[in-house]
């Protein structure tokens, strides 16, 4: 369909839009031009009708003052036909009248003698075949409350009738030209103006084909609502972008990590089965064979766990808690699992903190930290975790003594699969994905999460949870 095109439509309307105003405008022209041409030709008329009926005494066959036809020769035009003057006494009969027009074609109406009986002028149109129309001038002449005699002063409307028959044939040849002009002028502004439009949509049929997605759109200097658009949309494509690099990488670290599970558990089986084994044998594989299965669960459900919050739909079950206890929990866990590597756990704050959050969300995420603090810290090592109350938020650290994160590696640190040491990470059963799940976490809870580290020396993680009160609106 031709109207399926924006830059179509818009021309159209436009040409719409601007037809009717130039109607209107038209119709207005014409009649104020044509209403003042009138009022014009009667003006005339009345000044005219003025100087004739200023004669003090009218006399038949003479003119009522002297020099009375000259006037009329040079104000009226006595070489143009259909331009008169006719005086009548104040019976209606013809008393004085110019030589260029035969008075018979014009005769007093009773209409206009009734309203000079009454001191009223009257203006009448006469229409006479083979001449133009006549505007004639009926004034009295009136002695106290008498008629004493009747002005008549008349001229052809031929060049009114010429002036608008020429306006008509300049509006009627003008405006569809201006529609015209304005149509393709219209339409060339609306290709211009939507030319962004049109590499959008080049761009995006690019992309849904599975071209490069680096592509962009030229943006335009000014910033206009097209310009805003394609601002917009190269944001989205460096979003989209984005999405589908994590989505490969995702995808290509997923991959690598089942693949070495299933690898051992393919490996283990077909060399436990290529001969009898004893019980023990047999006790060994399948044990190992746990482990892994263990292992991948672990890896999926991490997975799922990131699956639900890049699509938001992780629910937090919150509510107000201190978040001391959910430490003291933790804790208690960890040191055990602390003194199996003859690791230092000590307590530098421990304030009892009132938040609204998740208690199972906020333990997987402070046993994550914590987890990842003994399972980089070297034996004999120490780490220090507290709680403090700063006001608005608590603010929980844990600092270890560990073998540090480099510099170009502490950018990556809450990517997903990332690891500083995979060998030794892999071995203890990580995988990879526990502090991106606490970022996760924590920002759920409008919190923070930042971390210091050093090659060598160790790493410090720093968590902000804003508590109740800063929660609440102010004035609630």
């Amino acid at each position: 369909m031709v109207f399926n095109s924006i830059r179509t439509r818009l021309t159209a309307w436009y040409v719409v839009l601007l037809g009717i105003i130039l109607i209107l405008f038209s119709i207005f022209l014409y009649y104020f031009l044509s209403k003042r041409l009138y009022e014009g030709i009667d003006n005339s008329l009345k000044v005219s009708a003025t100087v004739v009926s200023q004669s003090a005494t009218m006399k038949f066959d003479q003119p009522p003052l002297p020099g009375l036809e000259r006037f009329f020769e040079q104000f009226l035009g006595q070489s143009n036909l259909n331009k008169f003057y006719r005086i009548y006494d104040g019976s209606g009969n013809v008393g004085s009248r110019s030589k260029n027009i035969d008075a018979s074609k014009f005769p007093l109406t009773q209409i206009a003698y009734a309203d000079a009986l009454k001191g009223k002028t009257t203006y009448e149109t006469f229409n006479i075949d083979g001449i133009q129309p006549v505007r004639v001038i009926t004034m009295p002449v009136l002695r106290g409350d008498n008629l004493a005699n009747l002005v008549q002063v008349g001229t052809s409307l031929e060049s009114v009738q010429e002036t608008l028959k020429n306006l008509k044939i300049i509006l009627f040849t003008g405006v569809p030209l201006v529609l015209l002009v304005a149509t393709l002028f219209g339409r060339f502004m609306a290709r211009r103006a939507l030319k962004p439009v049109s590499r959008i949509i080049q761009t995006a049929r690019d992309v849904g084909k599975g071209a490069d997605l680096s592509k962009r759109i030229p943006v335009p200097e000014v910033q206009d609502e097209i310009g805003q658009l394609a601002t917009t949309f190269n944001d989205m494509m460096d979003r989209l972008e984005s999405s589908f690099s994590q989505i490969r990488q995702f995808s290509s670290d997923a991959s690598h990590e089942l693949r070495t599970p299933l690898t051992v558990l393919q490996g283990q089986n077909e060399l436990v089965l290529n001969k009898e084994r004893d019980t023990q044998e047999y006790q060994e594989v399948i044990v190992s064979n746990l482990e892994e299965i263990n292992y991948m669960s672990k890896v999926l459900e991490d997975l799922f766990v990131l699956s639900r919050s890049d699509e938001n739909q992780i629910q937090l079950e919150c509510k107000p808690m201190n978040l001391k206890d959910i430490f003291d929990e933790v804790f208690k866990h960890a040191e055990a699992l602390a003194n199996e590597k003859n690791i230092e756990i000590t307590v530098a704050f421990l304030e009892p903190v009132e938040i609204n959050g998740d208690a199972v969300r906020l333990r997987q995420m402070v046993w994550n930290v914590l987890h990842n603090a003994i399972k980089y810290t070297p034996a004999g090592g120490k780490i220090k975790i507290s709680l403090e109350d700063q006001g608005d938020s608590a603010f929980l650290t844990v600092q270890d003594s560990g073998i540090g994160i480099s510099e170009e590696d502490l950018p990556n640190i809450f990517n997903r699969f990332f690891r500083v040491d995979k060998a030794r990470s892999r071995k203890e059963g990580g995988s990879g994905l526990g502090l991106s799940i606490s970022k996760h976490i924590v920002e759920a809870h409008k919190g923070s999460i930042e971390v210091e580290s050093k090659l060598g020396v160790g790493t410090k993680f720093k968590i902000r949870l804003p508590k109740i009160s800063a929660l609440k609106p102010q004035g609630a």
